[in-house]
């Protein structure tokens, strides 16, 4: 049951944060490389998940080390709002956006988001060029608060939900709310296109 799509014990639910392990996805996987996933569980003493590889006998490869140069580009400037109830999840993206040259707000849910852009310096919500929200919150939705950052800031702000929800019924609320949809585990290439005609989107309105 465990190796389910979103599916969770209700005990483990109550006490943990996020959508679990992925274990669907592992499952999957480890069936397309031929590799066997293995459980051995103990109720209330914990479980453990195993994955068996073979070894290799080629010797290793010696990889050179690049330095990382920012990629800024078109993203440079823009001023991003990001909505998730995992620190390392907002972490991971200021780090990839501010990577793209954006200016980055992080929020794990909607209260904090709504004084994070009226506690800023100047007038944001005139500078905010979209939001990424994710749809699992620990207080509502994620097209939830979506829908309340555009009545208080401008119903044309622009959106993408990220989700690792695949149902139709996900995928047509955004649809209805005009909000973009991003499954994860997140493409960069994806959502960096998405961004990309924010601005061009409010260069288009000013004219």
């Amino acid at each position: 049951m465990i190796f389910r799509e979103f599916q969770r014990l209700d005990e483990g639910a109550k006490v943990a944060r996020g959508l679990g392990l992925g274990l669907s996805i592992v499952e999957r996987i480890g069936r397309v490389l031929d590799h066997k996933v293995d459980l051995l569980s103990v109720p209330r003493r914990g479980s453990r998940f195993s994955v068996t590889v073979p070894v290799s006998s080629a010797a290793p490869v010696q990889a050179q080390r690049e330095t990382a140069v920012p990629d800024r580009g078109q993203l440079s400037g823009i001023t991003v709002l990001c909505i998730d109830n995992e620190p390392t999840v907002l972490d991971g993206m200021e780090t990839l956006l501010g990577g793209w040259g954006c200016r980055v707000l992080k929020a794990p849910d909607l209260a904090t988001a709504i004084t994070a852009i009226e506690g800023a310096a100047g007038p944001l919500h005139g500078l905010l060029h979209g939001l990424l929200v994710d749809y699992h919150l620990d207080r509502g939705t994620g097209l939830a608060a979506i829908a309340e950052l555009r009545q208080r800031f401008g119903a044309e702000l622009p959106a993408i939900l990220i989700t690792a929800d695949r149902s139709p019924l996900v995928r047509d609320l955004a649809r209805e709310k005009d909000v973009h949809l991003l499954n994860k585990p997140l493409k960069p290439a994806s959502l960096r296109a998405l961004m990309a005609q924010w601005r061009m989107q409010r260069i288009a309105a000013a004219e």
